[in-house]
């Protein structure tokens, strides 16, 4: 089980760590600006580092003294305004020899001290007390011919460690080779009732018996067992290839593998156990993660005056070490049939993800026009493929369903029990492999024109296709069955008379089930057409139109057909010296064909010959009102203002404001998605040796839904009717609100370098719903029970401070001395009372929660230049 913090999106609680370490192991900042800390948007393995090395590695020998340029003494300005990063002080080398030498070891320990081993805390970045490399750099040059080879690597433990070897000669060629080892940590809390965590196998632990254990024995085992951490280890490795062949041609390839080894919580469901609560089983299982990636790009570049061409190739293969994954229920089944028995099922099971292969090929041309011109024409061609065996439906011996006279054998006298041997091995599959594919075709044009120095325009021609090939269809070549066995067994050994039964459809047993027989080919064809252009107005104006219309044609969809028509409006002024700003609007409309609320029926057993519509008709599971929020009508309207201001030459005051309004045409579905934020930043650098700098940050987002809940009344599909009448009626609203907060501070008194660095977080989220009586709720456990119209709030608050000294002993030496204070606050609902039990009735959870906590690391590093 987990919990998404609200207000904060991954991105966002990555670049917060991030601000984090940067700021407590990060060298001598200089003249970084909590610009600095956002995150950088590199690509994959673009950039390697620890969080001992910050910013792709920028030591903390300390700042050049003559700034960012050598001609003149202040700090350099980008083109919006905002202040230029200082660099780092370049190493001296002898410009006399045949080969330049130069290096840098940076060793020493941490010691970290109260919540050691929160997960929160530790997500990305997972600290031990204890020795370790801050960076090894070794650097050689040639200067007579520009060969030059550099050698970088840095270790906090074995779980966060990168080594990187580069070599080449400039203007000639490069190679590079990488190892990188990152650690994911998921839970610090999380308790097993299972063996063989980590194996794609989980037996129960002694005293839990399969299928004939009480909730009470189930509890007193999860609560004696030990917490243990879940985690996932990252390890990558590759290699990078780049070479001139001439002045116009360049080959390039590259090739990574990246292995995912660990565990994590997982579901194991054995029927519902909410109506219910004494049978079935809802599970927390803990799945093993043991897979691999290998991705491949390669090509060949030409760079002409004239003329420009690429050719490229681009691959991935992902294969998984397990095909499945299997588990032990404890509980034992109670059928809903009077008088029977169920199936002794006690055995659940997974398929893993299936290994697929991806490949892409893909060539442009670019040609230089009249009028400062280019023309460039794309084409490219791609498979995604899937060829994995597959498993057997159950993996159950014996027989599974409800047992109704007792015989324990499937008979026409016992209708409703059925052999495993029928459905348990690959012979019940209709085909042993996935064979599936999907193939992809690009076709693009991309013009560009700027006939007056004041005027650009630009034109862009996309055609996007995904055919799906191959479908597949469930049928048991043994019984001639369609459908699948639900949840191995456990739904038909306890209720066969559930709106899908056992799971399969039979022309003689059960022609009145409705149940997924086939995969659904979702093919889709998206066109593009955007035209755009920028004036510069005068020199202090400039204006940016965007307009673009895009058609999206899916197929087996709700819609056949999406048109989106979509409209930028930017302008940028600079009539105030030292003040510049920038604001847009953009707005979009979307609508489509006509709406049909079930595309899918040829999917079900309802569309096979000798299917019987039951005597109340075909249930509707689907109601008429609803609309999903990727294919519904949508007004979207966006705004951004920006101010930039620079008060004098070294400081510079940067303010935006933001917003974004999504309102849907559905009276059931999303119906408005709302979101603001404001920003403020300053600032400050007076000389390479002094910067400051603070930032704060607002940001709110609100989120409307309305749905209904069915009372399995019928089939009529329409809102008010007896499936759906109105009495169902719910509606959420989902708010979210983060506050941030930083600053940092950094002088070079000479002798010492001091930096300080503050970060702090609070995320605040509440789901708010209304519905018209109680029957629109899914489940109450006395059956009277109502509860309110809010869930407590979601809190969660990360507050950092980070101190340093860097000390220069020598001409060689320098000690490094840090310190990082972090407390962490979480309160998360979803989790409450797990400390004291995580088993209610038959639902077990292995998962504690997101913890609070309070931590130190305190650091020392000594540098040698080497």
């Amino acid at each position: 089980m987990s919990t998404v913090f609200p207000g904060v999106s991954s991105q966002q609680h990555a670049s917060l760590r991030s601000r984090v370490w940067i700021a407590l192991a990060g060298a001598t900042l200089g003249c970084w600006s909590m610009w600095s800390f956002a995150e950088t948007g590199l690509g994959v393995d673009s950039g390697r580092s620890t969080a001992l090395t910050p910013l792709l590695g920028i030591a903390d020998e300390g700042l050049d003294p003559r700034g960012s340029s050598w001609l003149r003494p202040t700090a350099r300005r980008s083109p919006s305004g905002n202040l230029y990063q200082c660099p780092a002080r370049s190493a001296e080398t002898p410009d006399s020899a045949d080969w330049n030498f130069s290096g840098v070891l940076r060793v020493g320990g941490v010691v970290n001290s109260g919540d050691e081993d929160n997960a929160l805390r530790q997500r990305y970045v997972h600290w031990d007390s204890g020795l370790i490399l801050g960076l090894l750099d070794i650097s050689v040059v040639r200067p007579a011919d520009g060969s030059y080879a550099q050698f970088r690597a840095s270790r906090i433990n074995e779980d966060d460690q990168y080594y990187q070897a580069v070599f080449g000669r400039a203007g000639a060629y490069k190679v590079q080779a990488f190892l990188r080892e990152s650690p994911n940590i998921l839970s610090d809390n999380a308790k097993s009732i299972w063996n063989g965590v980590g194996s794609n196998r989980l037996t129960l632990i002694d005293g839990l018996a399969p299928g004939a254990s009480s909730p009470a024995q189930v509890a007193a085992a999860s609560a004696a067992a030990s917490n243990r951490m879940l985690s996932i280890r990252r390890e990558k490795q590759g290699v990078e290839f780049n070479a001139y062949l001439s002045p116009q041609w360049t080959v390039f390839a590259n090739v990574s593998d990246e292995q995912r080894r660990g565990e994590r919580v997982f579901g194991g469901p054995f029927y519902f156990n909410y109506s219910a609560s004494a049978d079935g089983g809802v599970l927390e299982t803990i799945k093993p993660v043991a897979d691999s990636t290998i991705n491949l790009k390669g090509g060949l570049r030409y760079a002409g005056n004239t003329w420009r061409a690429e050719f490229r190739y681009a691959g991935s293969f992902y294969r998984d070490r397990y095909t499945r994954f299997d588990y032990e229920s404890p509980f034992s089944l109670y059928p809903f049939l009077p008088n029977a028995a169920s199936a002794p099922v006690f055995q659940g099971q997974f398929a893993m993800e299936p290994d697929n292969n991806y490949h892409n090929l893909q060539a442009s041309v670019t040609r230089r026009l009249p009028a400062n011109g280019e023309l460039s024409l794309t084409a490219g061609a791609g498979r995604m493929s899937q060829n994995d065996t597959l498993i057997a439906p159950v993996n159950c011996q014996g027989v599974f369903g409800v047992d109704a006279n007792g015989s324990g054998q499937p008979e026409p006298d016992n209708p409703l029990l059925y052999s495993c041997a029928n459905w348990n091995t690959p012979d019940s599959l209709s085909r042993r492999t996935a064979d599936l594919r999907i193939d992809t075709s690009l076709i693009r044009a991309h013009v560009v024109l700027r006939p007056v120095d004041a005027l650009s325009l630009r034109g862009d021609l996309s055609f996007n296709r995904e055919d799906y090939r191959s479908t597949y269809l469930a049928l048991n070549p043994l019984t001639g069955q369609y459908g699948y066995v639900t949840e191995n067994g456990s739904q038909g050994s306890i209720n066969p008379a559930a709106p899908s039964g056992a799971g399969f459809w039979d022309a003689n047993l059960n022609p009145s089930v409705v149940t997924r027989i086939r995969s659904i080919p979702i093919d889709k064809q998206t066109t593009d057409l955007s035209l755009g252009g920028e004036w510069h107005v005068s020199k202090a104006n400039a204006l940016d139109l965007d307009m673009d219309f895009q058609r999206y044609e899916p197929t087996h969809r709700e819609r056949s057909q999406l048109d989106d028509l979509r409209s930028k409006l930017t302008w940028i002024n600079r009539s105030l010296d030292g003040l510049t700003l920038r604001s847009s609007y953009s707005h979009s409309s979307r609508s489509g064909d006509a709406y049909d609320y079930d595309p899918y029926v040829f999917a079900y057993s309802t569309s096979l010959p000798g299917y019987v519509v039951p005597p109340d008709g075909t249930p509707a599971y689907t109601v008429d009102a609803m609309r999903v929020y990727d294919l519904a009508d949508r007004i979207q309207n966006k705004y951004t203002f920006t101010a930039t201001v620079a008060p004098r030459h070294d400081m510079t005051v940067n303010a935006t404001v933001r917003a974004e309004r999504n309102g849907y045409a559905a009276v059931l579905g999303r119906q408005h998605s709302d979101t603001t934020g404001a920003t403020l930043q300053w600032e400050w650098q007076p000389s390479p040796s002094t910067s400051a700098s603070a930032y704060l940050g607002y940001d709110t987002s609100e989120l409307v839904l309305a749905n209904i809940g069915d009372q399995d009344a019928g089939s009529d599909p329409s809102l008010g009717g007896a499936a759906y009448p109105d009495d169902g009626r719910w509606w959420a609203r989902d708010e979210q609100r983060t506050r941030s907060a930083g600053a940092s501070f950094f002088h070079d008194f000479g002798k010492l370098r001091f930096d300080t660095h503050w970060n702090y977080l609070r995320a605040r989220g509440t789901t708010r719903y209304q519905f018209v009586t109680a029957s629109a709720l899914a489940y109450f456990p006395d059956g009277t029970r109502v509860p309110g119209n809010e869930f407590p709030p979601l809190k969660y608050a990360v507050n950092s401070l980070s101190v340093g000294v860097s000390m220069p002993l020598g001409s060689r030496f320098a000690l490094r001395i840090f310190d990082n204070v972090e407390r962490g606050r979480v309160s998360d609902w979803h989790y409450l009372g797990f400390d004291a039990n995580r088993v209610y009735d038959h639902r077990v959870y292995a998962d504690g929660g997101p913890q609070s906590y309070n931590a130190n690391l305190l650091g020392m590093l000594l540098s040698i230049a080497l």
